[in-house]
């Protein structure tokens, strides 16, 4: 059991590194410490945890008062508390470890590995710790890039107040809104296949063509998001002092 466990979390960590590597190409100007992207992913977990705790606490409360929850108030609670945890890291890092947030792309770096974190937070609590294969099951991968996407969208803004952008406060929110929606609409599909197939152990076709539309969506508005502050990083970058290689503060 041990050597499974060991097995399954090492693929796990080894699909989380190569997720990583590609994250990580994207910071072309001035790469970030290593130790800041390990501390953004520590803190999107930790976020996590805490979302996963509040969902909790509003189950039992609607429960408590003989109410139902339906599947969709569940993805929407669940897509609102666990994007609003991603955003919460880049947030934090612009207050906490100013100096390290200098770019407009550090919205979406430390916003995906915010997003990394909560995923493997997540598969942790899915997996458990006595597993018995070693093989990692398929919707891993999919969830951490899912996490990862989701995280860099919903954490887009907030570049744009390091580059000092008058729309920097409706982009905060937009970006947040579209990863909420994402997540959300994510959560939706994936609770009503459950039900669906315990009930009549098939699936829908769009069951499978949903999750697969909504990837490909976010991968490309992730990939806009990126330009975007790429071109935005480039100018501001243009009014840094060369020799200090210091920037005005947002």
């Amino acid at each position: 059991m041990l050597v499974s466990t060991l097995a399954l979390y090492l693929t796990l960590a080894c699909c989380a590194a190569a997720l990583s590597a590609l994250v990580i190409k994207y910071d072309l100007y001035r790469p970030e410490s290593r130790w800041m992207l390990l501390i953004a992913t520590l803190l999107g977990a930790a976020f996590m945890l805490g979302a996963g705790e509040i969902q909790v606490l509003v189950i039992r409360s609607i429960t408590s008062s003989g109410h139902l929850i339906s599947n969709t108030m569940l993805a929407w609670l669940a897509g609102s508390t666990e994007e609003f945890g991603k955003l919460l890291v880049p947030l934090t890092l612009g207050v906490m470890a100013r100096k390290h947030m200098e770019e407009p792309i550090d919205g979406i770096l430390y916003g995906a590995f915010a997003g990394l974190g909560a995923a493997l937070a997540e598969s942790v609590l899915v997996l458990g710790w006595n597993s018995h294969t070693p093989f990692l099951p398929a919707q891993e991968p999919i969830r951490l890039a899912g996490h990862l996407i989701m995280g860099g969208i919903g954490s887009f803004g907030v570049g744009l107040m390091i580059a000092r952008s008058g729309s920097a406060p409706l982009a905060i929110v937009a970006s947040f809104a579209a990863a909420m929606t994402m997540h959300a609409l994510w959560d939706v599909v994936a609770f009503d296949a459950a039900d669906h197939y315990l009930a009549h152990s098939t699936l829908e076709t769009w069951h499978t063509a949903s999750p697969i539309a909504l990837m490909v969506g976010g991968l490309i508005l992730f990939r806009w998001m990126v330009e975007v502050a790429s071109r935005q990083t480039r100018v501001h970058l243009q009014v840094c002092d060369v020799a200090t290689r210091r920037c005005p503060p947002y």
